[in-house]
């Protein structure tokens, strides 16, 4: 196999599962993080018939990255490698006929796209850090509307810019052997280099396990709720998911995003797997 180059590794994970099916593993590579790069912004941010004073000072977190040394790259590619071939492992390409299960490593090639959960999962992020210094009015929050945002601009700085936060993203991956469709799950950190958008969207191939299988019919649906609302409150989560369909349809539809109709907004339908992704190539 040729020299693989990562955008995207969560190497722990690799090593462990190296380990688990005894793959020899050498001296782990060291890993270079790099500082975390913040945004400053302020204003106020009204949301429904209350605002949120920000002030100019309030930071906006990406996510940390980190770097391989081209030696490091090539012991890392050789792990996959190994997995792959030597431990059969990994499930390369799966299709209709490749029974699955949870926990199942597989490598999936297709094209890949950032879902609209996802993009309004930013819009939640911030709200949520502005929220942490005030008394919010729960009713108020329902009655959400992107487009009366005064910190709309900040809003769309982050997503122009195309930064990724330090929250997990949802990526639906098409153009694989699959019959049902296939979800990507990224959690943040991990990524070699730069956390961008746009490194994440286009033909990828994505080693991982699988997380969930997701059954079709009425039944057959998972709350997209972990990459909406990361790090809110039970109750809270509870509360927003009552309405959040239709913000994520707001929000799409201020800035213009030009997304499938059968987008995942407040919950997955299936037929469909959920892979946590360990590397991205």
């Amino acid at each position: 196999m040729a020299l693989r180059s990562p955008i995207y590794l969560d190497t722990e994970t690799l090593l462990s599962q190296a380990e688990y099916y005894e793959i020899e593993i050498p001296h782990q590579a060291e890993i270079v993080e790099k500082s975390i790069r913040r945004q400053t912004g302020g204003g106020k941010a009204g949301v429904g018939a209350f605002a949120l004073e920000g002030s100019r000072g309030t930071d906006v977190e990406f996510q940390s990255t980190y770097s391989l040394a081209p030696k490091q790259k090539a012991t890392f590619s050789k792990l996959i490698d190994a997995l792959i071939n030597d431990a059969g492992a990994v499930k390369v390409d799966p299709d209709g006929e490749t029974p699955l299960v949870r926990d199942d490593l597989v490598q999936i090639e297709g094209t890949t796209r950032i879902t609209a959960a996802s993009l309004a999962g930013k819009m939640f992020f911030i709200l949520r850090r502005l929220m942490d210094t005030v008394e919010a009015d729960l009713d108020s929050l329902r009655n959400l509307e992107i487009a009366d945002l005064p910190f709309a601009e900040q809003l769309q700085q982050v997503y122009l810019r195309n930064e990724l936060l330090p929250i997990p993203t949802l990526l639906e991956l098409t153009g694989s052997n699959l019959p049902q469709k296939v979800y990507i799950n990224v959690p943040p950190d991990h990524f070699l280099g730069e956390a961008s958008a746009n490194r994440i969207e286009g033909e990828l191939r994505v080693l991982g396990s699988i997380s969930r299988l997701i059954p079709g019919g009425s039944d057959g649906y998972l709350s997209a709720e972990q990459w909406l609302l990361h790090d809110w409150e039970h109750m809270m989560r509870r509360f927003m998911m009552l309405d959040v369909d239709d913000h994520v349809r707001e929000l799409v539809s201020h800035f213009n995003l030009d997304l499938p109709t059968e987008d995942v907004h407040s919950h997955i339908a299936g037929p469909a797997i959920i892979v946590d992704a360990i590397g991205l190539y």
